[in-house]
């Protein structure tokens, strides 16, 4: 496994130098090496997410903890939110506002279709809602939401606005403090590179106002925003044992992306994108996402139903490189490409090349691959 590439959509390959942080002597998470680690850390995550004004949040957990705190920390029992969908994890959001008691509306704008802000003006027009949970990229479909205009709209109409920017961060350009959203969060192990099992958060004063004012408390002791913010301030509190092997291993991993720039981290990622979807244009295969709308994280490709599992497994068996198929009822018919965190343009060349001579070697001729979509 060492020498397999993850061309997934996460966790992806770790440096050398996050691979080590999590290989030293058990950290204890009291005493001054961990109090010190982790207000860095903090610091650090505020500089990713470019957020000076609000709440910065980091604590052990997966993209869902943080997709499900911004449910239980903002939403309460019959609370009228909507959630905008275009893939497998506006699904999962839309789900968990309904598991914690919202009454909780859609728009549903179909797999590879971006969410449309004059479509989410008019909903916001016909109902008062709370809060509105949009997902940046969504991982499934590979879809780039327009999320300045659609928290614009959610501005003016005067509602929350959630984004899930869980396979975006560090790879997808986001100025929390000029962006206006009420929280954002991501994951560690995407394009962070760091390794899986933390969940960064960034919540406006608004939402914090909005939490403390709330007449029904917060559901939730763990995934609870103003349980966490004091932690925050002083990490001798405690509330729940991180995993901190985990966060030293996601410092270091900012520490990589504030040497490289964040800017210069966004543009790498462009570069990527832009190399795997020249790749899929020359193979003559078709995007799942639209066009104007595909991210610079994650590509989506349909592929004839029956071979995504033989492209993915002749890939990895024959040239240790690992992609993902589709989920759900595109698991046959759907390959995703990962291409972020550390990823150089080379690597990602070498890795298209080897996968154009599978797809060859599977009588899927580069260019001239017929897909009925």
């Amino acid at each position: 496994m060492d020498d397999t590439l993850l061309l997934i959509p996460g966790p992806t390959n770790l440096s050398k130098r996050v691979r080590e942080a999590m290989a030293g002597p058990q950290l204890p998470h009291v005493g001054a090496e961990f109090y010190s680690m982790f207000k860095e850390t903090v610091s650090l995550a505020r500089h990713v997410f470019r957020n000076e004004k609000g709440v910065q949040l980091v604590y052990t957990g997966s993209g869902t903890t943080g997709m499900e705190t911004s449910v239980v920390s903002l939403v309460s029992h019959g609370d009228r939110t909507l959630t905008l969908m275009n893939g497998y994890f506006g699904h999962r959001m839309l789900l968990l506002n309904g598991i914690h008691g919202a009454k909780a509306d859609s728009i549903e704008f179909g797999s590879g279709r971006a969410a449309d802000p004059d479509t989410l003006r008019k909903k916001l027009r016909e109902n008062r809602y709370s809060v509105v949970f949009i997902t940046h990229v969504d991982t499934s479909s590979s879809v780039l939401n327009p999320v300045p205009e659609l928290v614009e709209e959610c501005s003016k109409a005067g509602v929350l606005s959630v984004v899930d920017s869980v396979c975006a961060i560090g790879g997808e350009p986001l100025d929390f403090d000029r962006l206006g959203a009420d929280v954002v969060f991501t994951a560690s192990q995407k394009a962070l590179a760091g390794a899986p099992g933390a969940v960064l958060v960034a919540a406006s004063s608004r939402a914090i106002e909005y939490m403390e004012k709330r007449k029904a408390p917060i559901e939730s002791y763990y995934m609870n925003i103003l349980r966490w913010k004091p932690i925050m301030d002083d990490p001798k509190m405690y509330l729940a044992t991180p995993a901190t092997q985990v966060l030293l291993a996601l410092r270091e991993a900012l520490l990589e992306v504030k040497k490289e720039g964040i800017e210069e981290r966004w543009a790498r990622h462009k570069k990527l994108g832009e190399l795997t979807r020249s790749r899929i244009e020359a193979w003559g295969l078709k995007f799942v996402a639209e066009e104007g709308h595909r991210a610079d994280t994650v590509t989506g490709f349909w592929v004839p139903d029956g071979k995504a599992g033989p492209i993915q497994k002749t890939l990895e068996a024959e040239h240790h490189v690992m992609v993902a198929r589709g989920i759900s009822t595109d698991a046959d018919k759907m390959i995703r490409i990962g291409h972020f965190g550390i990823l150089q343009p080379q690597t990602l060349s070498g890795a298209l090349d080897s996968m154009g001579a599978v797809m060859e070697e599977l009588g899927l001729a580069p260019g001239r691959v017929a897909v009925a979509r």
